[in-house]
């Protein structure tokens, strides 16, 4: 018969193992890690001025101050839904591309969002433009985007309960990033992400001499579990970065992360009907609703009636 003591010894035991703290997550490692690896910009200019019958420039406040971005204007009348919108690219500021001309076949601008009435915000991120900071790529630019989901989602004429993340290419990695960590998103779209930020490392020598922490605390495999929001990974299947996929779908666990691989679609030509689709999508659904997710079927669909 085991005596009092070996009871009592084993109790604690016990409790310390129940009690044991969890091990750190990329999550809130990340609140505490202080990157060594920074681009500083070489000249600091304001953003342009968009037209403004299509966009506001505001500043919104961001970690390390405040961060230019464009919005389209206030409206009156019922709250709608809002999309945050990072854009490809290694330079994470705003410019015409928002609203000039683009064929269909690449078309980054996210204008169908605006276009069907929703709110659309384009921020510019930390060492952009003539916001603070230096060139963190994909680090701290992330928490920036977290800010401007906080500050969109207070806009008179949005309602909080329909705030939306997405994204294209490397700001789809951004963008996939921010979801984990946003606690107002509803869903996120992100079109075409890595899911390992090495793979920039020809356009951009910082992300070639990350090592350990300062690499892993960037790549979105390393944060995808933790996804707490309905996320979509939308590509063309034609050319593009569905080596992501896998690496992805694995690191996501139980995670409410899903994939659409489009045929007859490239990384760009997917955007313009894409984006129409959902926008559409996202206008119509009801608040109180679950968020929005698009089908293989309705998709296809999209970028079969290009051709048409």
């Amino acid at each position: 018969m085991m005596s009092l003591r070996r009871h009592v010894l084993l109790a604690c035991l016990l409790l310390a193992a129940c009690s044991k703290p969890a091990p750190p997550t990329s999550v809130n490692l990340r609140k505490s890690f202080r990157t060594q690896l920074k681009v500083e910009p070489k000249q600091r200019e304001p953003a342009p001025t968009p037209p403004k019958e299509l966009f506001e420039s505001v500043r919104y406040p961001a970690p390390l101050g405040t961060n230019a971005a464009y919005v389209t204007p206030v409206r009156e009348g019922a709250k709608r839904p809002a999309v945050v919108w990072i854009h490809g690219g290694m330079d994470f500021g705003i410019g015409g591309l928002a609203w000039a001309p683009s064929p269909r076949s690449n078309d980054q601008s996210a204008r169908a969002f605006r276009e069907a009435g929703l709110v659309l915000m384009l921020p510019s991120l930390r060492g952009s433009d003539d916001n603070p900071g230096a060139r963190e790529y994909f680090l701290g630019e992330v928490d920036d985007v977290v800010a401007a989901i906080d500050f969109v989602a207070q806009r008179p004429d949005v309602d909080p309960a329909r705030v939306y993340v997405a994204g294209h290419s490397t700001g789809g990695t951004v963008a996939l990033m921010a979801a984990v960590l946003s606690p107002r998103l509803k869903g996120a779209y992100v079109f075409g992400p890595t899911h390992d930020v090495s793979e920039y490392a020809p356009y951009v020598p910082l992300l070639g001499q990350a090592r350990g922490p300062e690499l892993w605390m960037r790549n979105p495999v390393s944060y995808v579990e933790h996804l707490r929001v309905p996320t979509q990974v939308i590509e063309g299947s034609d050319y593009g970065n569905m080596d992501a996929f896998e690496p992805l779908r694995v690191a996501a666990k139980g995670a409410p992360l899903s994939f659409l691989a489009v045929p007859g679609a490239t990384h760009f030509s997917v955007l313009a009907p894409v984006t129409e689709l959902l926008a559409k999508r996202l206008k119509e659904a009801p608040a109180d609703a679950p968020a929005v997710l698009l089908t293989d079927a309705e998709v296809r669909q999209a970028v079969a009636a290009e051709h048409e």
